[in-house]
């Protein structure tokens, strides 16, 4: 039988990182389905699924539609052997515990159910420009210094309020931010499973960035210069949670 990838669509979900994802995998004739938190609590979706990703959005409206039922179900599909990918809110929600905008006005504090990685996934990574949940205020072209068994690469790449990873020295780190020398992309084994998270949008092309002013536009540009080296990182990392 052959089996799907699931996007996790929900509230809190970002429109935004949806859109890039399907239209990615659809570049990439990957067999996709969309999957609401009512369906991963209820459906029997795991033996048909090779691939759970949680895209970016609020990793708190995660957190009360899913609750422990769902959190659980995504659990033991990763470890029985499923895979499992994270992309900036889905990273947070991911990691062990969540450290996000502490001291702010939109602080979230807490540990995760789904401790995928053993790190404290904090952030925004960059303080400026000040985060915002507006479209694409506060967003950025960040540095990610990419280093796989087959090849290590520096691409531009979408970043908005994306985490950095703390953890021990067993980390296995995959992704940088290169200027800040922290890890933004982390990857585990999780029993039969794995997993990898990302503090930044690896799923984004500037194709698919729309509604900026002048500042940003200087941001979409330089991600566009890394389109391929991007798309390339992205192909790598679902060929290592595909394989």
């Amino acid at each position: 039988m052959k089996k799907k990838i699931r996007i996790y669509s929900d509230r809190g979900v970002s429109l935004f990182s949806l859109k890039c994802l399907i239209n990615e995998l659809t570049l990439l004739k990957l067999d996709i389905d969309i999957i609401s938190a009512k369906q991963v609590i209820e459906d029997d979706w795991q033996d048909k699924t090779s691939l759970f990703i949680m895209p970016g959005g609020r990793d708190l409206m995660y957190l009360r539609k899913l609750k422990d039922k769902g959190c659980k179900k995504i659990r033991e599909f990763v470890e029985e052997g499923g895979s499992y990918l994270g992309i900036c809110a889905g990273a947070y929600f991911g990691a062990e515990a969540v450290e996000f905008e502490k001291g702010r006005e939109l602080e979230v504090l807490g540990k995760r159910d789904l401790n995928f990685v053993k790190a404290k996934a904090i952030g925004p990574a960059y303080r400026e420009p000040k985060f915002s949940y507006k479209n694409h205020e506060g967003s950025k072209a960040a540095l990610l210094e990419y280093k796989s068994k087959d090849f290590k690469c520096l691409s531009s790449v979408y970043f908005k309020g994306g985490c950095y990873f703390e953890g021990d020295s067993k980390l296995d780190v995959i992704g940088k931010y290169s200027d800040l020398n922290k890890a933004a992309i982390v990857k585990s084994k999780v029993k039969k499973g794995k997993a990898i998270l990302s503090g930044v949008h690896i799923e984004c092309s500037a194709d698919n960035i729309f509604d900026i002013d002048d500042n940003l536009s200087l941001m979409k540009e330089e991600i566009a210069r890394t389109e391929n080296i991007r798309k390339k990182i992205f192909i790598d990392i679902l060929e290592n949670l595909l394989t």
